[in-house]
């Protein structure tokens, strides 16, 4: 549950003040207004979306589960990953000025650990990587794989908090190497729960019949999923009744259902997740809207057909879709 706070009247900083990294940070990336740097560090990853889902750890995580227990959150997130300039500067002394500074500013602890003994096995490997792909293409330096067990020492840290722009999500993880070979790693995660305005797509027979009539295929805008699944979302029932009137309307005529996705993560994993819901909307449309299985074909091919870049969080979106494409 997110807590409530007074408002902060100026933007969270760490203890220290801030200074210009020896080394210089990624190109355009920058500190978040809430959370200042570490002195001392300078910015390898750097990730932001107007609107993703996002989790936080609640508590350790338990023999044989993919995942330690977490919440689920939506809205606006920004992920920096900093490295530190000397090996030196220790992960103990970047999370204890973190640590402090949260709780001056009246952030509420929700969850904090201490490597694998603390915080379970493969803790940060299964939260920060293979438990939540979509990080996979935003923190390309994370090196989440080797950050557990005897080798490597880390700090977890979530919690909740209010400012004067609104209410906050925090994570914080700081990892290194447990001899100090290499300087220490932080990754800061820091977003802002919102409902999505999702009145901005709408879709209707007549506009339907028209797309297909001049472009062959038309794309099922307002079928949504859950994050990284092949589950239809409730929100999804209205533009799945308009397709199911449509094809009902059109008995004789044949669809490839074709899912698409954006470009984060592996080509195979992209491909049978798009299958998997193109095979999801047929289904659905068969099971629950009377559709005939022999008008629909599913046809997954991930990432290989994008109608914009990838390299921006609103073409991401915009490639991550289903088409329903005329056979004829």
């Amino acid at each position: 549950m997110l807590h409530k706070f007074a408002a902060l009247g100026v933007a969270l900083v760490c203890l220290a003040t801030p200074a210009l990294a020896d080394e210089a940070d990624i190109k355009g990336s920058q500190d978040h207004p809430l959370v200042s740097r570490m002195p001392g560090t300078h910015i390898i990853g750097y990730h932001t979306s107007d609107y993703q889902e996002f989790m936080i750890a609640t508590g350790p995580k338990a023999e044989g589960e993919d995942l330690p227990p977490v919440e689920r959150f939506e809205g606006q997130s920004t992920v920096i990953t900093y490295l530190a300039d000397e090996k030196s500067l220790s992960a103990l002394a970047i999370f204890r000025n973190f640590e402090k500074a949260f709780a001056q500013a009246g952030f509420e602890e929700t969850f904090t650990c201490k490597s694998d003994a603390e915080c379970g096995e493969k803790f940060v490997t299964q939260l920060y990587w293979y438990g939540d792909p979509q990080r996979q293409g935003q923190n390309p330096r994370l090196d989440a794989p080797n950050r557990h067990g005897d080798r490597h020492a880390y700090y977890y840290w979530s919690g909740t908090g209010k400012a004067e722009s609104g209410d906050y999500v925090i994570s914080l993880l700081v990892a290194q190497h447990s001899a100090m070979n290499f300087p220490a790693v932080v990754v800061l995660d820091i977003s802002k729960p919102e409902a999505l305005d999702d009145d901005q797509i709408t879709i209707n027979t007549e506009a339907m019949t028209g797309d297909m009539e001049k472009d062959g295929h038309v794309v099922l805008d307002g079928v949504f999923f859950d994050f990284d699944k092949a589950t239809l979302t409730p929100d999804s029932e209205p533009a799945l009744t308009v397709i199911a009137d449509y094809l009902n309307a059109n008995p004789e005529r044949k669809f490839f259902v074709v899912g698409h996705t954006d470009i984060e993560g592996g080509l195979d994993y992209n491909r049978a997740l798009s299958r998997e819901r193109a095979d999801a909307v047929i289904n659905t449309l068969v099971k629950d809207y009377g559709v005939a299985t022999a008008q629909m074909m599913a046809v997954g091919v991930g990432p290989v057909a994008p109608v914009t870049s990838n390299e921006t969080e609103t073409g991401r979106a915009e490639n991550r879709r289903v088409e329903l494409v005329a056979q004829d």
